[in-house]
């Protein structure tokens, strides 16, 4: 069974690029992945231009780190990186956007952020028993950079 560490990088990976759909993803999610594809599908349709691919990924891995910090025990998240990773997003905007572009993005960047974090909690409930012990794992790992206390 594949992890769901490896997973998610693939997920945010994919992303990133905006092409899940060109993948050949079809379907729901495979007993062998643990994905739920066509959700992904969804999410990702229309994205391309509010975040960059590095930060796609970032949203996407604070959304997995909220999602196993609520289904698994032992696993808190660390709302001060969360909220620093947040904010350099949200600000990192192009300067000549007027005011309601601004609040459109950041709007995006939440639903995002939002959408993510529902289907990592779908995943996670679906497969809680593999997907908190590579939460675990990540976490105990010191070559992981996370967003756990």
């Amino acid at each position: 069974m594949t992890s769901f560490l490896n997973d998610l990088r693939h997920a945010a990976a994919a992303a990133a690029l905006f092409g899940l759909a060109s993948l050949g993803m079809t379907g729901s999610a495979s007993a062998d992945d643990l994905r739920i594809d066509d959700a992904w599908k969804a999410a990702l349709a229309d994205f391309e231009g509010v975040l960059t691919e590095k930060q796609h990924a970032l949203v996407n891995s604070i959304a997995y780190h909220s999602a196993a910090a609520r289904l698994c025990d032992g696993i808190d998240l660390d709302v001060t990186k969360v909220g620093a990773s947040m904010n350099e997003i949200v600000t990192s905007g192009d300067p000549a956007m007027t005011d309601e572009e601004h609040i459109e993005r950041l709007s995006n960047v939440l639903l995002t952020l939002g959408t993510a974090k529902g289907i990592f909690l779908a995943e996670g409930a679906l497969h809680k028993e593999a997907f908190c012990a590579d939460a675990a794992a990540s976490k105990a790992d010191p070559e992981n950079i996370h967003f756990w206390q």
